[in-house]
């Protein structure tokens, strides 16, 4: 009676875990891995061939950006992208795609399939859009090549209830003065320093991860604690429990002495 007590409150926890899976943290690889990949394969493949198409790499103060925005769990843009460094500590211009959904069905490859998808109403060469076409031409814009995303959990969220909310954010930002990158033999106009690596043009300096670590979007109302920060705190409290420990030997000892006098 009991093992089948048990087991009932196995299943149920097991119910609500899955109902309510962990969304990955911006710090999880195998989430940077998927978004950095999926926006890659699409920027080489995109038709007609980019010539000048440069290589997108990961960058954690985008990732902040996106994480911060998303936790405000409101369908829209990000009131800040327009304001100089309150996205990023050194782009002053970043762009921003935002998908919503069940957080039961939430996959990286398929939300930005869905922006990417947006291609169907995109004319390349009439430069013409029939309906909405700037997430797809975000993901495809040649001078991106910083992107940080991040995914959290909603109660409610542009009218779905139990939503991930998933923000992707791109620097240089992506516009509309043009055609999304310049028609040609993938590699031809890539930067004299640049590299070709699978129709795409990258740079060793330009890749780069920057972690930023004491930078953090400065309208998110968080308490931020890097490793140093908790470095201080940790030797605050150990040197505030051995203060104690002494103060407990010292009146222990000088009590005892005053006893056996």
């Amino acid at each position: 009676m009991r093992l089948w007590a048990v087991a009932v409150v196995v299943a149920a926890l097991g119910a609500v875990a899955g109902q309510f899976r962990a969304l990955p943290p911006i710090s999880d690889k195998v989430f940077i891995r998927d978004c950095v990949r999926a926006h890659n394969v699409y920027r080489r493949n995109v038709e007609p061939t980019a010539s000048n198409m440069r290589y997108m790499s990961w960058d954690a103060a985008l990732a902040r950006t996106a994480r911060a925005w998303a936790n405000k769990c409101i369908f829209g843009h990000n009131t800040y992208l327009n304001v100089r460094y309150y996205c990023h500590p050194h782009f002053i211009s970043v762009g921003e795609n935002v998908w919503i959904g069940s957080h039961q069905i939430f996959d990286v490859k398929y939300a930005i399939k869905a922006w990417y998808d947006e291609v169907r109403f995109y004319n390349y060469s009439l430069q013409t859009c029939s309906k909405v076409c700037s997430h797809y031409t975000q993901i495809i814009w040649d001078d991106s090549y910083k992107l940080g995303c991040a995914v959290v959990f909603c109660n409610e969220v542009g009218g779905i209830r139990n939503a991930a909310n998933f923000v992707c954010n791109y620097a240089p930002r992506g516009g509309y003065s043009r055609r999304p990158y310049k028609e040609g033999t993938p590699c031809s106009k890539c930067a004299r320093r640049d590299f070709c690596d699978r129709k795409l043009c990258r740079n060793v300096e330009r890749d780069k991860i920057i972690y930023y670590s004491r930078w953090n979007p400065p309208w998110e109302f968080r308490l931020v604690c890097d490793e140093a920060c908790i470095a201080i705190i940790i030797l605050r409290a150990s040197l505030i429990f051995v203060c104690f420990l002494a103060i407990y030997f010292f009146k222990k000892h000088f009590t005892n002495m005053f006893m056996s006098s």
